[in-house]
This record gives structure tokens, sequence and C-alpha cells, in this order.
């Protein structure tokens, strides 16, 4: 963002309009996703009345949650307001497939051309550190969200993405990573089937049932005196002294303001050719017996997976061995609108599962649901700050691989807002990621974007099947 303009917002509700909203008519929470029928909600009361405060964080998910704690426990006196939408983990933050895992840019690989051998290596180390940050939160605050440590397996289906494949894992462990190149009877011990070559396994990542660790976020915040206001549109933010948040029944004067929106953030006209709201989608079974498990090598170690594709697929055991299988396509919507479903892609997602798993061919599908994910075209993330007097923060663009990440987000941003504020005592570390003030790469503006990603997104499609992955 830059620094020394004012940045005015103002939210377009047509993007979000073919969303379901959190609450129905008669009060009660309407789940999108299986994680959020494993909560129980009631949706919280909207802000009603005028407000000031010290900082007013915009977004209930896990960025702004992580945000809002790290600030209290610094600063135990600041005044932290935080609004969302719907309500707490309705978002991404209720409908990711649950991996928390170091991945940014497209791969290692990607991030060593891109950033350089050393910046690599210290960017995925801050990811790990994310990694192994939300696992002690989840310890420590006794947050019940299924985390399982399962690694991380990377597949090749292809020769092509064999090759690419042990280039990866070379370099991990080159790099100090323990990554291992997986093959034969090594890779049955994690998964059987004739779709697969090889893989690179990385012991570290987790799983979690996100939206329990969303909620138990929620508990957290709100236990070290965060003001949360669910059913809270923001409809207008002003650049003043101090910043101007009005909502739908009422108004927030701010000192400072944390947008935690990733792919939401397009509606409201944030950074709009620089991020954009694409689409996952992902369809899960019904629960699988010890022996179907069995046929297909995944009750040993119930290694988390995902395929080395352009389009990955990502699938995973939930707690009661549903396998969770996502991915296939990431589609962006004309005039940027949001979607909970897409037939065709569930469609295609089905048939794929099945043909990696033909034995699991009469298996039910008992869920379908969808999200969306903030994106740049390079595939890093950006935080920083904006607005005339830099008092409007921001960590977004998490590009599908955000749970760990923006549970850490509150280490990264929360130093500067304190500074900010005047209370660099309890700042602590100035470290700098090298994604902190990052500008993403440009893009036109509609219909020139739109026109240009679906062909980009065209190619990719095609390099997958001639490739034959």
């Amino acid at each position: 963002m830059n620094r020394s303009r004012p940045l005015n917002l103002k939210f377009n509700p047509a993007p979000l309009a073919t969303m379901r909203r959190a609450a129905g008519r008669d009060g009660r929470y309407q789940p999108v996703s299986f994680w959020q029928e494993t909560i129980d909600v009631v949706p919280g009361e909207p802000l009603s009345a005028d407000l000031e405060c010290d900082v007013a964080i915009v977004g209930g998910g896990f960025t702004g949650l992580s945000v809002a704690c790290e600030l209290k426990r610094a600063a135990n006196d600041l005044h932290v307001v935080l609004i969302e939408r719907d309500v707490i983990g309705h978002g991404a933050s209720g409908r990711n497939g649950g991996f928390a895992m170091p991945l940014i840019g497209w791969d290692l690989t990607h991030a060593v051309r891109t950033l350089g051998q050393q910046a690599a290596q210290r960017a995925y180390r801050l990811m790990y550190d994310a990694v192994d940050h939300l696992k002690r939160t989840v310890d420590e605050e006794q947050i019940d969200c299924d985390l399982e440590a399962t690694g991380y397996l990377l597949l090749a289906t292809c020769a092509a993405r064999e090759k690419r494949l042990r280039h990866e894992a070379e370099l991990g462990e080159q790099l100090g990573f323990g990554y291992r190149w997986l093959e034969g009877d090594a890779l049955s011990e994690h998964i059987r089937s004739q779709a697969f070559r090889g893989g690179v396994f990385d012991p570290r990542p987790l799983i979690i049932n996100p939206a329990k660790l969303a909620r138990g976020l929620k508990r957290v915040a709100e236990s070290l005196g965060v003001e949360i206001y669910e059913q809270t549109s923001l409809t207008e933010l002003r650049d003043e002294t101090p910043l101007l948040l009005r909502t739908e029944h009422a108004t927030l004067r701010a000192n400072t303001a944390v947008l935690a929106l990733n792919g939401y953030g397009a509606a409201m006209g944030f950074m709009p050719n620089r991020i954009m709201p694409v689409h996952t989608y992902i369809v899960l079974t019904e629960p699988l017996t010890d022996e179907q498990l069995d046929e297909i090598g995944w009750s040993a170690h119930r290694t988390s997976l995902e395929t080395a594709r352009n389009f990955i697929h990502y699938f995973r055991l939930t707690a009661d061995n549903r396998i969770l299988f996502g991915g296939e396509d990431a589609q962006l919507y004309w005039h940027e609108a949001c979607h909970d479903a897409d037939r065709s892609i569930f469609a295609r997602l089905e048939a794929r599962f099945r043909q990696y798993f033909p034995s699991l061919d009469r298996v039910a599908i008992s869920h379908r649901w969808g999200g969306v994910l903030g994106v740049t075209l390079d595939m890093f993330p950006t935080f920083g700050c904006g607005g005339q007097h830099g008092n409007v923060f921001h960590a977004t663009a998490y590009c599908g691989h955000g749970v760990a990440l923006s549970n850490y987000a509150g280490r990264l941003l929360a130093p500067h807002v304190l500074r900010h504020l005047g209370r660099a005592d309890e700042a602590g570390s100035n470290d700098l990621p090298f994604f902190y003030d990052r500008q993403p790469p440009w893009l036109p503006p509609d219909p020139l974007r739109w026109i240009g990603l679906q062909a980009y997104r065209k190619s990719l499609q095609w390099l997958d099947r001639w490739q034959g992955a």
C-alpha cells in the first residue's frame, strides 16, 4: 500500500451476494463446510453503538484473531475491537483443508529461483517457525482442534513432475529442512495408488480442524479482553484522524486499523489490481473403515498429501477417517463474485478422487463446499501498512497456504502496530520478512484481467494434461 495517499475504502456487497450468510432468518448458524458442522455456534451481536478504540481489526479469521491476541498479550491496556461480517470462522478460516505447512511461493525451488538461496532459506525457516508457533498455541491454550502431526508428502503423477520433485527433495535436504525422496516400498508405507510415482516427504507439517481452531482462538481473544462484534459489516473506511470505520449500525473511531480480509478484500476495493479472489473447492467422503484405509496404505502414517500439478490436489484424513479431497481447479469468477459451490468442479474432483483410488469407487461423498483465497500473481503474500499516516495495516494474500502463516501474523504485525501507537517498549522484534511492505505484481483492470487470467488458467490446465499429471 502507498503510505502517503489517503486510503478510503467502500464495501461493494455484490461480490458476496451469492454466498450464504452465517445466520439465517431465524438467527441460527448456517454452516457451509463439514468443519463448521463440528462446532456449536450462536451468532454474536453486532456493533450497535458508536465506539472509540486504539486498534480496530476488520476480519474474524485466523489473521485478525492472531493480531488481536498478540496485541493484548503485549499491552493489555490497549482497547482492541474486532469486527466480523458473519461469525468467527465462517469464511476461509472455517473452510480450508486444515493443512499447517511451510509452503511459500509455488514451492521451495520457485522460492530459491525468485528470492535467492539465502533469502528463500530464511523465508522457509520463518514458515517452519509459524508451524511450530501454531502447535505451541494449541497446546498452551488447550484448544481442541484435532491437531495431528502427520507430515506432508508432495506426490509426482508423471515423469516431468518426478524430475522436478527429485530436485525439490535434494534442495530441501541441502538447506536443512529434512526432506526425503520416497518411492517404491517407502512410498507405499504412506499411500498406495498406481497414480503416484514418488514423492517428497516433509515430516513437520500438521493438520487441524480449522473451524474448531478459529472458535478456540475466539475464546482466547475474549479472555484477553478483545471486544468482538459478529454480524458487523464494514461499509466504509475513511482515512481521517482518527480513522473512521462505518458499519451497518454504528461507527468506529480508531487510532490504527488492521485489515485481515484475505480474499474478501476485493469486496472492499483493497489492492484491487494486485490481489485476486480465487476459489478452491473440496469434496469429503463418508467415514472409511480400517479395511478400506489399509487397502490404500493410509492407515499406518495418516500422512497428508498433495499432487505436484499446476492445479494441485490436496487430500487428508479427518479425525473420523473421512477423506477430504480438494483442488483440481482455481476459478476467478466474473466481477469477482464469490460462490460457495461449483457443480462442475465438484464433479471433476469426485472423478479424480475415484481415478486415484479405484478401490474406493463405492465410497459416498457426504459434503461439498468451497471458499475464497487471496492470491497474487507470483504466489507470495503481502504484509505491511498504508494510508496517509501509515496506520492502516494488512496481512493478506496467503495464496492457499495460509493456515500456519495467518496464525503467525500477530507475531509479525503486532510489533509494528505497537510502534505506531508509541508503545515501542512492548513492540518486540523489528525483523521484517521479505514480504513486509511488498507490492505484489500489478494486474490490469477488468475485463482485461479476467480474460488474461482465464487464458493463463487454461494454459496451466493444458500443460497438466500434456504432461499426464
